[in-house]
């Protein structure tokens, strides 16, 4: 058959009626209320996006605002932006410069805690420097690029509070490798609130921070013109549970800000912008993240159009896969997470990517894992030609509602943060704070309800048995890493006026970054607010798991056809728990169920069948264990009366698909007189 003869005029059009009618004929198809208060409908269709006039450009017009740009496009790729975390500044050169052999093409390395706050190692916590690198001198810098061709690789490192100390020991460095300073690009940048809002505390007055951002701006503007020195990250709200419209209004608010600061101190909006770079991470839930990272690019197309009419930016934007969805247990499945999580982001319009090894939760990832995250990127560029598509979910009906939802949304809530005064105000006052952490404590709630599930946490979980045999990380000793101090005497040198030229000369003497924020801090006032919660969704389940290994469960299936059912509820809620589970099946008397109970050594028991067999024979069963203490749970419905009910007869609780995991659990195990602490 010749494709030129294809027809489909043979095909009767179906009224959007008929499919309407179809759909509600299934009750699984309902209208869905998202996190963000959005109402996703099971049927979407061209009337929903009639009104969005942006539909009618192509993804390629100047502002792009349907894709990530059409150097991006021609070229087919993003940038492999995978950071390396280890602690050891010698073993991450090795590293990077095996993955530049194999596919990496950017040299991207994670900050530690402590370097982003402005610590050297010495007055760090060992959790501070644990994970990533904390480069406090000159030497750091040479060990680290030790054999980079600088000149092609782009650098990518998220500096924390200030970024001026790395960059006066990257000038250093280049003077002396005989490197032209010009040639370096990428981004080697500052996101000052977002650390602050992360730690509660930064060394530096935010606005002498805000100084030293306008100063290295202008230094990249005149000097490095491809290098980006600004980052506003949505990460340390995300990874405390903000949700997509707070991530896209407080990524809009710090933004602006920014923008203003450096206006402030002499800085043209055109000097500024192209050395901005925006960082979010992506969660698992495909549509809303392709949405959210489409809908930044035209909101901030409408910010700058706030700032000159006339102005064009296509923000640089890169994302990380969500290190709140990792699991400590079950890790392989982490990869499959961020794999959909890197699939999310190239399809919402990503120019760089960093894919979390699926072991980075424990701590610095193993060699295997960080192989098989940057292939996951090579897969996805060369063996799926996602990226040969711009914008290619654009059209569908559903994401470009989505889209647009996301961005109303988002738009009202910036313009609430600008109205009190801007993002700085709203964390100083904690409003911020208190909204993230609303959303973090509803979405806990649905986490331990099941509701969101989180495969091999909350739904399919690992027996206890086979999580022993994850790979398991060597615990790091802040003892194995070295560093020089220097001496306050030489205190005398350090001037309180920003000169990348006079403290690049410190640099070579090995001043070390802490030492030089020090002097600073003795002429301003450091801020603190208080901090972001940090949370990652699984953490609860894992706790809970370590007071229930070697525990077991009894269920009992009567003989009823709802008994299997019910069963596979009780048998998936205890099992996200860690409990193991024994079934036994057929009981159709309360002999069986007392012999059952007496010949067993669970730690509860759970009946499953018809409220009526089950309240038949429960009742006489009980009888056999009035002066002992035996656990026993229904599933059920919640009924208040029909609960009631049960626990007067010796039941535990009734459970059902929604029931609340961990406060179900640490009731049991206080009743077993077991000491939880979760």
């Amino acid at each position: 058959m010749k494709t030129n003869t294809l027809s489909f005029h043979e095909f009767t059009r179906t009224p959007k009626e008929d499919w309407a009618q179809e759909v509600s004929k299934n009750t699984a198809l309902r209208s869905k209320e998202t996190l963000e208060n959005i109402f996703l409908k099971p049927l979407y269709f061209e009337s929903d996006t009639a009104h969005l006039d942006y539909l009618q450009q192509s993804p390629a017009e100047i502002d792009c605002l349907r894709g990530a740009g059409k150097e991006s496009y021609i070229l087919g790729e993003w940038e492999i932006t995978q950071k390396i975390d280890l602690p050891s500044i010698k073993e991450s050169n090795k590293l990077l410069l095996h993955s530049l052999r194999n596919g990496q093409n950017t040299a991207a390395f994670t900050c530690s805690e402590a370097m982003r706050q402005g610590k050297d190692i010495d007055e760090a916590t060992e959790a501070e420097v644990a994970s990533g690198a904390t480069i406090s001198t000159l030497e750091d810098v040479v060990h680290l690029f030790q054999h980079v061709a600088l000149e092609a690789v782009p650098l990518f490192l998220n500096t924390g509070c200030t970024s001026v100390p790395l960059l006066s020991f990257l000038k250093a460095y280049c003077a002396d490798h005989n490197f032209d300073m010009r040639q370096l690009t990428g981004t080697v940048g500052m996101d000052p609130l977002g650390t602050l809002a992360e730690y509660g505390r930064v060394p530096l007055s935010t606005r002498d921070l805000y100084d030293h951002l306008a100063y290295a701006t202008r230094l990249a503007h005149s000097n490095v013109p491809e290098l980006k020195t600004i980052i506003v990250s949505s990460i340390p709200y995300h990874n405390s549970g903000a949700n997509a419209v707070q991530e896209l209004a407080y990524m809009l608010a710090t933004g602006v800000q920014y923008i203003d600061e450096c206006i402030k101190r002499g800085l043209s909006l055109h000097q500024v912008l192209p050395h901005m770079t925006f960082s979010f991470s992506v969660s698992s839930h495909l549509f809303m993240e392709i949405s959210k990272l489409r809908a930044f690019r035209m909101l901030w197309a409408n910010v700058v159009r706030a700032f000159d009419d006339t102005a064009v930016s296509v923000p640089f934007i890169h994302t990380e896969t969500s290190h709140l969805t990792q699991s400590k247990e079950d890790m392989y499945t982490n990869a499959l997470r961020s794999t959909v999580q890197a699939f999310a982001s190239i399809v919402g319009g990503a120019d760089s990517l960093h894919i979390e090894p699926y072991d980075s939760v424990t701590s610095s990832s193993s060699q295997f894992a960080h192989r098989l995250a940057r292939n996951t990127h090579l897969i996805l560029q060369h063996e799926t030609h996602i990226s040969k598509v711009m914008d290619p979910a654009g059209g569908s009906w559903y994401v470009e509602a989505y889209t647009h939802e996301l961005m109303t949304k988002a738009w009202e809530l910036f313009g609430n943060i600008e109205d009190h005064g801007g993002m700085e105000e709203a964390l100083k006052q904690g409003r911020i704070q208190d909204e993230v952490e609303q959303m973090k404590v509803k979405r806990q709630g649905d986490i331990e309800c099941r509701i969101e599930r989180l495969i091999g946490v909350t739904h399919y979980a690992p027996k206890q048995q086979d999580v022993s045999q994850e790979i398991k990380s060597t615990p790091f000793k802040k003892e194995e890493i070295k560093m020089r101090k220097y001496s306050d005497q030489n205190a005398s040198e350090f001037s309180s006026n920003l000169s990348l030229e006079g403290y690049t000369k410190l640099a070579s003497k090995g001043v070390t970054a802490g030492w030089m924020l020090k002097q600073m801090a003795k002429q301003t006032q450091p801020d603190s607010i208080v901090p972001l919660t940090k949370w990652r969704a699984a953490e609860k389940f894992e706790k809970i798991r370590v007071h229930t290994k070697g525990m077991s469960i009894g269920i009992m299936e009567l003989t009823d056809p709802s008994s299997r059912k019910k069963a596979e509820i009780a048998r998936s809620l205890f099992e996200s728990a860690g409990f193991a589970c024994e079934t036994i099946k057929n009981i159709d008397s309360y002999v069986e169920i007392a012999d059952w109970m007496n010949e067993q050594e669970h730690e509860a028991y759970v009946i499953c069948g018809s409220d009526e067999l089950v309240e038949k024979l429960l009742t006489k069963a009980m009888t056999y264990f009035e002066e002992d203490s035996v656990y026993v749970y229904v599933v059920g419905e919640e009924h208040v009366s029909r609960k009631t009910q049960w626990q007067q007869k010796g039941v535990m609780s009734v459970i059902h698909p929604k029931t609340n995991v961990i406060q179900c659990v640490k009731k049991l195990l206080c009743a077993l007189e077991v000491e939880v602490h979760v």
